[in-house]
Formats: structure tokens, C-alpha cells, sequence
């Protein structure tokens, strides 16, 4: 962003510097016999600089967050990290970023000056309400947005109500993943979080838009008046995009991994249980989540039970690892996983894969937390989570569950990429060259 207009502020302050500094000469040439208008004149040019000093400061910085908001709006859309600025800033180009974010997410009511819809947002309201089909839309939360009455009646379900009350989120993770993945919707059975299951069709809007759950109408009439006000921003589905060392940190697909094992060391042992929280950059989507618990057959030692807090009790009557692996892979596809001690993790999980006598399985590149944070800090080579959380800023939250904890680990991905972003590491090479000069050193 600074082309032609920068160089012009850069001239222009340039000139008015030589200018001031012209006139002092000239005044102390002029007053070098008076010591008080000597030392007046050379006040005013000391404040006429200060004055231009802050000017180009302000220009400066003005400048560099128009850069900044040209490199969050590079990607492609549904790929934009349009997150508030970490240094709290406001002003116009902060405005700016704010209105760009509504426009991306759809919520164009929300913008003071905007259309609440268009012609063809109408229609797709139009065609919805048309559904046959008990139909429902959630956000990145997993809340109903809208439904039509025979949702509601098939779920029980009312606008904002969480989904993971009616249905397993794991079968809807599942589910978005396949959608994402193919790039169109997908049919799913989706079990009840009760008894029985729903044949579904699910389609996904982006990261940023959410969900859209439609269920065969099993003979019955479902009126079809909808409720809530969501205005939909439909996006054309995208092919998942590449993983390489010149991408953006804040485009990259990541998901946060945490595993649990019944060893006595937390790289030793059967996988009990599992935990994924999908997020993009510094956004996190919760409702993108899987959390697992998986019967190793034998007792949990205590060793484990006082590491991680799972037990024989919690996990008897389980499915085992072979049943519920390819749910697990379905959340680990097309992503980059991250955590503290995340290859460890992806090595336990290589280990159950071969013992349950599954082939090829197929792993995602990682990307240690632990490691990032050291290259950042290089007093916290080693520390335990906890100790990174709180040296990050994140307060200290109950983690209980697998999704809790992958939802820890989530969150300390984002504010390590924050301060990465702070400190001008924006692709995912130049994070792994930090990480690779620390450990050279």
C-alpha cells in the first residue's frame, strides 16, 4: 500500500524538515548577538521538527495498517483473517476492517449504511421457506440459527438452542468434514444424542457462514414457516487449498490435537481418548470439534488416571480405536495439527492405528506449539501448558474432556500466531524457520 501517495507524504515531509532547518540557520546567523531571540527562534524550529516527527509517525503507522488490512484481505474469501487489531487500535482503517469482516460473514444488516439483503439473499429466504424438508441452519457455534417448524418438531429444537443437545457432534463433525473436503453437500446419518439416528444431508456455507442440516420428511406434512432473522451468505464451494510454507498463517487450515493414552507416560501406551478444535489463523470454530472417549479393553493405570483424569469408569463400554478412527482422520484431513507435544501425540495415534490393523493410515503435518513458543521466548524451552498459557496471556479455564482440552490448545495456537503476526512472521515457513534457528542454537 504505499505507492505513490507514500512517497509524496515522504517528499513533503522531507521538504518541510530542510525548510526548518534552513530557518534555524538563518536565525542564529541573524540573533547570534541576542541571546533570547537566539534561543526563541531555535525553540520554534526544535517544535516545528517534533511537530513533523509525530506527523510522520502517525502517517507512518496510518500506512502500515492499511498494509496490514491489504494482507488479511488477500486471500480468498472464506480464507480472511479480518480479526479486531491485537494492539487495540481504532481509528478509520480499523473501521474499515470492521465493515470489510461484516461484509465476509454476511452480516451486512449489522453495518451501519448497508442493505440488510439482497435480491437474491430474498430468494434463497424464499426457497427455504419452500422446504418440504425439516430444514436448519447453525452458526460456527453449533447454535440454530433458523429452522423451519418441522425441525423444531423433529429435533426439539428452538432458535439458539445448541445442536450437540439433539445430535452427536462427532456425526456432525464428521459430516462438515466430508462437505468441506468435497466441496458439495454430503448425505450422513447423525445419531441422536438420546436413541436412534437421522438420515441428513449437510451442507457447508464456509468457516465463516456455518451450516446448513436438511432431514427427509418421512411422510409427514411440516409446515414450513421459518424463524429467526439470519440473513444467509451463501459462498461457492471451494476446492481445499495448499499447505505450503509460502501461505499465511492466518489462511492455513490447523487443527488443535489433543490425545490421551492409558501408559504410564503420555507417548506410551492405548489411545483413551480424543480431542480436535478446527481453527483458521487466529480464528477458532468450536462447533468444527470432535471429542472421543475409546475403551482400551484393559484398566487405566493410576499413573494415567492422575495425568489426565480419565478412567476404566469413563471409557468402559466405549467403541474401540478401529471403530472410531476414521472419524478421527476425517478431523485430522487437509490440516496442519498443532499442540503442546503434538507429534508425540501423532506418534501414539500412528502406534493404535498399526495395533487395531489399520494400513496406510494417513497423518497431517504438525506444528509443535511447544517449539514455537520457545523460538519466541527461549525461557519457556520446556515448560509445561499450563506455564505457556499463563505466559501468553490466556486465563485458566477447567478443562475437563477431550474437547475442552483440544479447545485450550486451540486457543494457545491463536495467541502464539498473534504474537508471530506482531513480530512480522506471517507464513507458515518463516514459523518454521524461527523454530529451526532455535534449535540450531
Amino acid at each position: 500500500m504505499k505507492g505513490g501517495a507514500w512517497r509524496v507524504v515522504l517528499l513533503g515531509l522531507a521538504v518541510a524538515a530542510a525548510a526548518l532547518v534552513f530557518l534555524a540557520v538563518e536565525i542564529t546567523q541573524i540573533a547570534a548577538d541576542d541571546r533570547t531571540a537566539l534561543v526563541r527562534g531555535l525553540a520554534i524550529g526544535g517544535v516545528g521538527l517534533l511537530a513533523l516527527w509525530y506527523v510522520f509517525s502517525k502517517l507512518a503507522r496510518h500506512f502500515r495498517d492499511l498494509t496490514r488490512l491489504s494482507d488479511r484481505l488477500s486471500g480468498t474469501r472464506g480464507r480472511v483473517d479480518l480479526e479486531p487489531w491485537s494492539s487495540g487500535r481504532g481509528g478509520e482503517i480499523a473501521r474499515l476492517a470492521d465493515v470489510a469482516g461484516a461484509l465476509l460473514r454476511g452480516d451486512g444488516a449489522s453495518v451501519a449504511g448497508l442493505p440488510a439483503g439482497g435480491r437474491w439473499e430474498r430468494a434463497v429466504q424464499a426457497a427455504l421457506a419452500l422446504a418440504d424438508d425439516p430444514l436448519l441452519v447453525l452458526d460456527e457455534q453449533g447454535r440454530v440459527e433458523r429452522l423451519n417448524t418441522g425441525a423444531s418438531r423433529l429435533l426439539g429444537l428452538e432458535q439458539g438452542a445448541d445442536i450437540g443437545k439433539s445430535l452427536l457432534r462427532e456425526d456432525l463433525a464428521r459430516a462438515i468434514e466430508r462437505a468441506r473436503g468435497g466441496g458439495a453437500p454430503v448425505s450422513a446419518v447423525l445419531r441422536r444424542t438420546e436413541e436412534g439416528e437421522l438420515s441428513a444431508r449437510v451442507a457447508d456455507l464456509g468457516l465463516n457462514a456455518g451450516v446448513v442440516l436438511s432431514f427427509p420428511a418421512r411422510g409427514s406434512a411440516h409446515a414450513a414457516a421459518l424463524s429467526g432473522r439470519r440473513t444467509l451468505s451463501l459462498r461457492p464451494s471451494q476446492a481445499p487449498g495448499p499447505l505450503g510454507d509460502d501461505e499465511p498463517l492466518a489462511a492455513l487450515p490447523f487443527v488443535a490435537l489433543w490425545v490421551a493414552t492409558a501408559g504410564p507416560e503420555p507417548d506410551v501406551g492405548p489411545v483413551i481418548a480424543v480431542g480436535t478444535v478446527r481453527l483458521v489463523g487466529t480464528r477458532i470454530f468450536p462447533t468444527v470439534s470432535l471429542s472421543l472417549l475409546i475403551d482400551p479393553v484393559d484398566p487405566v493405570p493410576a499413573e494415567a488416571v492422575e495425568r489426565h483424569g480419565i478412567g476404566t469408569a469413563m471409557v468402559a463400554g466405549e467403541r474401540p480405536f478401529g471403530q472410531v478412527w476414521p472419524a478421527i482422520q476425517d478431523a485430522l484431513h487437509h490440516c496442519i495439527a498443532v499442540g503442546v507435544g503434538v507429534d508425540a501425540a501423532l506418534t501414539v495415534l500412528a502406534q493404535s492405528v498399526a495395533h487395531a490393523g489399520i494400513a496406510d493410515p494417513v497423518l497431517p503435518p504438525s506444528l509443535d506449539l511447544g517449539a514455537l513458543a520457545a523460538a519466541l521466548d527461549p525461557a519457556l524451552a520446556g515448560a509445561p501448558f499450563d506455564q505457556l498459557a499463563a505466559a501468553f496471556g490466556l486465563t485458566h479455564k477447567p478443562r475437563l474432556g477431550p474437547q475442552a482440552q483440544a479447545q485450550a490448545q486451540a486457543e494457545l495456537a491463536a495467541a502464539l500466531f498473534a504474537r508471530l503476526n506482531d513480530r512480522g512472521i506471517v507464513t507458515q515457513g518463516q514459523a518454521r524457520a524461527l523454530i529451526a534457528d532455535r534449535a540450531v542454537v
